[in-house]
């Protein structure tokens, strides 16, 4: 990457801390700002961030997004109080996430001429994870009852993780048949991929997560060095995972999951979470720069119908069926089946799938189709999560006569809910008035 490139990347993120907290109080995201500095940035726009998706250090930062990205979202969601607190979480992501999925596939083909069905299905599944962090103020939002903010923000810390094996899958459906690659040779790549990087991914987590815990109540380090060692569990789970032939992704997610139950680190102390933030907002910045700006001219209408389609009936219609018998109202439905971002996931998707998987022919137009969805549910997530969050909230304190019986009343212990909602409950207010 060249040396201007990574000051300008640099000087876009000191800008943006410096007022990140007055952006907080308006409807625009931080990935709106990042994906727009990427547009301004880029080929299509100034020119002053001209680069290749091929560049080592955009495929290094990729991948190193991705992995953290698993590995933060696994680890601070408190398992076991999700088996409390299953009912909301678990429908989403047992049922809403493979019927998204489905449903997803279904459109794509219809819709997207152009497509074959394994394109189509390739659309579904990278499209079926959600960002939460697009409409963080649903997450944040206290007059959102926790019951929903709980079930929305564990479905997007799981579900990204969770389509991925799907993800890998397709991929290896879509190149059979391609390059000599037979069927059978290409299930057993999958199936080994996927089991070996589970299994090197849980025994990094169930290592390292009791030797760090040890040595803290020993005090033979401190809370600052537990957090920043959480980056290594990452690296050591990725890399164990490639060198016995498995998944580093999946490596990473699995060493999420299997390290959170075994250390009392508060989630706040994890520097991972903080690092997966960065990475994923330059992720975004070359997002904008080098893959929506030069393919804007490549969108057309068909592409535009599908990714409202995908956003409003696909996502709607998955929560809805897989809420039935839950006993939610009819605007928790509606409220939850509109807030299901797509996000960086499907991004990151993109980038692996063009980086592995070019010889597919149907490749260009099912990354399109991704990132333009992926462009309009930054774009609308990010500017009606806050009134949307505040109009759900007035009617929700409106049923204050029937709260009794409503399951979005639910009593929910609210830590280890994910991301934004750890980032919410340790967030800087910032410094107390002067005196006058």
């Amino acid at each position: 990457m060249e040396a201007d490139t990574v000051l300008i990347l640099g000087v876009v993120m000191v800008l943006f801390a410096a007022v990140a907290r007055r952006i907080d109080s308006t409807p625009i995201s931080a990935p709106m700002i990042f994906v727009g500095v990427g547009l301004l940035l880029g080929t299509s726009g100034l020119g002053w961030l001209e680069t290749e998706l091929s560049n080592g250090a955009i495929t290094a930062l990729v991948e190193a997004t991705l992995a953290v990205v698993l590995f933060s979202d696994a680890s601070r969601v408190d398992l076991s109080n999700l088996r409390k607190n299953w009912v909301l979480p678990g429908r989403l992501l047992a049922l809403g996430l493979p019927l998204a999925m489905l449903l997803g596939g279904l459109a794509a083909i219809t819709l997207v001429g152009s497509l074959n069905w394994e394109g189509a299905a390739l659309v579904g599944i990278m499209l079926a994870p959600t960002d939460a962090a697009l409409g963080q103020a649903v997450v944040t939002d206290r007059s959102v009852p926790v019951f929903v903010r709980q079930g929305l923000n564990v479905e997007s810390g799981l579900n990204d993780g969770l389509a991925f094996p799907v993800f890998e899958a397709g991929i290896a459906v879509a190149l059979v048949g391609l390059a000599n690659v037979g069927a059978a040779d290409a299930a057993w790549t999958l199936v080994r991929e996927v089991g070996l990087g589970a299994v090197a991914g849980v025994a990094v987590g169930l290592v390292c997560g009791p030797l760090l815990s040890w040595a803290r109540s020993n005090r033979w380090t401190g809370r600052h060095w537990h957090g920043i060692a959480t980056l290594g569990i990452v690296a050591a789970a990725y890399g164990l995972s490639l060198s016995i032939g498995g998944n580093g992704f999946i490596a990473a997610f699995a060493a999420g999951l299997a390290y959170r139950p075994s250390v009392n680190l508060p989630t706040a102390d994890d520097v991972s979470h903080d690092v997966a933030e960065l990475l994923t907002m330059l992720a975004f910045v070359v997002f904008g720069a080098i893959v929506l700006g030069p393919n804007l001219g490549a969108f057309d209408w068909q592409m535009l119908l599908y990714a409202l389609i995908s956003l409003t009936v696909v996502r709607g219609v998955a929560v809805a069926v897989s809420l039935i018998g839950s006993r939610s109202r009819a605007p928790t439905v509606a409220f939850i089946g509109w807030f299901g971002p797509r996000g960086i996931a499907s991004v990151l998707y993109s980038f692996i799938l063009l980086e592995s998987a070019e010889e597919i022919a149907v490749v260009g137009k099912v990354v399109d189709v991704v990132m333009l969805t992926v462009a309009l549910s930054v774009l609308l997530h990010g500017m009606t999560a806050s009134s949307l969050a505040r109009a759900y909230g007035r009617w929700f304190s409106g049923m204050a006569d029937e709260h009794d019986e409503m399951i979005e009343s639910t009593v929910v212990h609210e830590h280890g809910l994910g991301r934004c909602a750890d980032r919410a409950a340790h967030h800087d207010p910032g410094p107390d008035p002067s005196p006058t």
